[in-house]
């Protein structure tokens, strides 16, 4: 009897001791995200949502008491855009397009709007909206047809990036996201929401058009006639345009990327120690 009990005694250490790591988890939520990605620049610069592509992500979020919480997570999206579904007589004229895959590492703060604890069946606990800021780190890579060919515009240097003198912008930039979204908890393991946010790069170069028209096109591994098309495309739909020194991009203004989506996320719930006196 006695070494029945003993071992009792030490399965209720064990369990303890467990619950306890388990208690360290119970305000991560591990969760994904899907939805869609779109691209504002000097392709968009009407704010269109015509070419919005797909959006998928992973994200870890830990919860700081009832007002905060801090994400980190991966995210994958696909933007793109052309001029021929401007509003503007110039960008049709111009007849650029572009699309890129974007890869994003973000950490992320959110602040809840109401007192938010999942744990609670609460009704008016159970659900929130809330704001989001952070940074982020994100690879691009803008590409283009001619031809039944996709070519990565980056190396060529449409805008004279190859020529002496000059130097290609990176393809690896950093951004900050804004905004914002709501999440309810079903159960007090599980939340669904929606979430939407805006990075605002340093870059003008997601689309591959900030500048001014070269002098010549000097691209690597790309036939000479083949990367100067890519350069100027306004013969394919009218008139050359592409006059070196003319203005190619519309702004000085940075470019940005969107993603918003669907969430939903798992909790890792704090397992309770059975306590000696209720035995």
């Amino acid at each position: 009897m006695k070494a029945l009990f003993r071992s009792y005694i030490l399965a209720l250490l064990v369990l303890c001791i467990m619950g306890n790591q388990k208690a360290h988890g119970q305000d991560w939520e591990y969760g994904v995200m899907a939805g869609f990605a779109n691209y504002f620049g000097d392709l968009n610069s009407n704010t269109s949502f015509e070419y919005i592509g797909p959006h998928a992500g992973l994200f870890a979020r830990y919860n700081i008491g009832e007002r905060f919480a801090v994400k980190a997570g991966f995210n994958y999206g696909q933007v793109s855009f052309a001029d021929e579904a401007s509003d503007y007589v110039f960008q049709r004229a111009r007849n650029l397009s572009f699309a890129s895959s974007i890869m994003e590492i973000t950490v992320q703060g959110e602040v809840n709007f109401f007192r938010y604890d999942k744990r609670r069946r609460n009704r008016d606990r159970n659900f929130t909206p809330y704001l989001l800021a952070g940074v982020s780190g994100f690879f691009f890579n803008p590409t283009t047809q001619l031809d039944g060919e996709r070519y990565a515009l980056q190396p060529i240097g449409t805008e004279g990036q190859n020529q002496p003198g000059e130097k290609r912008y990176l393809r690896l930039g950093v951004a900050i996201p804004v905004g914002g979204g709501f999440k309810y908890s079903f159960h007090p393991a599980w939340t669904i929401g929606v979430e939407m946010g805006v990075r605002k790069t340093f870059t003008d170069n997601l689309d591959d058009v900030s500048g001014e028209y070269p002098e010549q096109v000097v691209a690597f591994d790309v036939p000479n006639s083949v990367s100067s098309l890519l350069s100027d495309r306004s013969e394919e739909v009218g008139e050359p345009i592409g006059r070196p020194g003319k203005q190619r991009g519309l702004s000085p203004a940075f470019d940005d990327y969107m993603f918003f989506g669907l969430t939903l996320s798992y909790t890792v719930l704090k397992t309770r120690c059975p306590k000696p006196s209720k035995i």
